[in-house]
């Protein structure tokens, strides 16, 4: 989920010398007895469950039905086509408090603050069981005399009248929570029955929200804002690996928080308006530039967000990408009409229509090559009818969203600031 106020991977041999937590894309029952792991046991291995599903509110529309006789009487609404800032989440269940209450939490690299729908929440519509502070030992608000105090824990917050402090966060799909912020324990249940508990996170407690957050319980922010939020507390280091995100039963993504995580190629990393982002220096189709920028050595910014679905790029990128998939594919497949939507789509079957095309790649600063497959370059909208997962942005930074990177383990290393990409079948990071 891009957060604009307007607006995971595993690679063998794992160093045993620093901590690090991998969330597994697995159904996992909590224990209800665990043995505590301190995270500040540099040589503790903690492998976490993790869920792998769509957002339920930011799913890609998908009324398209089968079922039809011919292609010719094939009605199909052009809106549930085109994309409309729809999002992709990925599921951290997780322990909150004490006595402990398991919430599910969406993973977003774009936010430092992490938030929670709790009882009373005006707006929500959180799964089941609901977490409720009063009844919580380990819950603390915090309080303040002014802003800036808030502001340590949240970018989004604010100092209110009875010297609590609060927070309002808003994304870009329109979406939106705000409450008051506190500190509270939460708790990572393991795989093995162990738990690594992080006493005196902040948090947002949520007393309303707006928009499409049906069935999820909150964000986890993945940014780093101060010494007490999250990710330093694990070396300001994590990676994930996305496997097909068209299979919600694909059991192998995985998240990983700490260090040990970060093989393959490595490209500098910038944080842009709390986003983590990237250089784009050119793309490729088969092999031929493309030459983007009509060699201008133009520094386009481009933001890695696993919560958004589609590859965002401005308006002359995106129409030689375009232009360029067409002419490859004009020839052998017949185009499908969106009502002049400013998108690509074919009749056909995505694999057996497809099969032969060739790779687009992203080609990075310091030369780094991202490749990406069909899979990766167009999307299924259903068993006759495919598009280019690609779309016109109007910020000024792109988007490498998770269609693009399905098939990679993309580690954050935040005080190096690099980022890396190793192509590989995330099941090949399994123990």
């Amino acid at each position: 989920m891009t957060n604009f106020n307007n607006s995971l991977l595993r690679f063998c041999c794992l160093l045993s010398s620093s901590l690090y937590v991998v969330l597994e894309a697995r159904h996992y029952s909590f224990p209800t007895a665990t043995a505590i792991i301190s995270p500040s046991n540099s040589t503790t291995k903690l492998v976490f469950p993790l869920i792998h599903s769509l957002r339920p509110s930011h799913n890609i529309p998908n009324a398209i039905t089968s079922n039809f006789p011919n292609q010719a009487n094939y009605e199909i609404d052009v809106s549930q086509i085109i994309p409309d800032e729809e999002g992709m989440g990925f599921l951290v269940n997780i322990l909150i408090g004490e006595p402990s209450v398991p919430v599910l939490l969406s993973m977003d690299t774009g936010s430092s603050l992490t938030w929670v729908q709790c009882l009373r929440c005006a707006g929500c519509t959180p799964a089941a069981p609901i977490y409720n502070p009063v009844v919580s030992s380990t819950y603390k608000p915090l309080l303040c005399r002014s802003k800036s105090q808030c502001l340590y824990h949240s970018e989004f917050s604010n100092c209110r009248g009875d010297y609590r402090c609060t927070y309002d966060v808003n994304y870009m799909d329109a979406s939106a929570s705000s409450g008051v912020l506190a500190l509270e324990k939460f708790t990572f249940a393991t795989s093995t029955g162990a738990a690594s508990v992080f006493s005196d996170l902040a948090f947002g407690y949520g007393l309303e929200s707006s928009g499409n957050l049906n069935g999820v319980n909150g964000i986890l922010g993945l940014q780093v804002l101060n010494e007490g939020s999250l990710l330093p507390r694990v070396g300001n280091k994590f990676s994930y690996c996305l496997g097909n995100i068209s299979d919600l039963n694909y059991p192998h993504s995985r998240l990983v928080l700490g260090s040990g995580i970060h093989d393959g190629f490595t490209t500098p990393l910038s944080i842009l308006q709390g986003h983590y982002a990237v250089s784009l220096r050119g793309i490729g189709v088969g092999g031929k530039n493309l030459n983007i920028f009509n060699g201008r050595g133009f520094d386009y910014k481009m933001l890695v967000d696993s919560g958004t679905t589609l590859t965002y790029l401005e308006r002359g990128v995106y129409e030689k990408v375009r232009g360029e998939v067409g002419g490859l594919l004009d020839e052998r497949l017949r185009r499908f009409d969106t009502g002049g939507a400013d998108i690509l789509c074919y009749w056909g079957d995505l694999r057996r229509d497809l099969e032969g095309f060739p790779l687009i790649t992203l080609v990075l600063e310091e030369g780094v090559q991202v490749y990406l497959g069909t899979e990766s370059v167009f999307r299924r909208v259903n068993d006759t009818v495919f598009c280019l997962a690609m779309a016109v942005t109007t910020s000024r930074f792109g988007i490498i969203g998770a269609y693009a990177q399905q098939y990679y383990n993309i580690g954050f290393d935040v005080d190096a600031k690099r980022i890396s990409f190793l192509s590989i079948e995330c099941k090949l990071l399994d123990d």
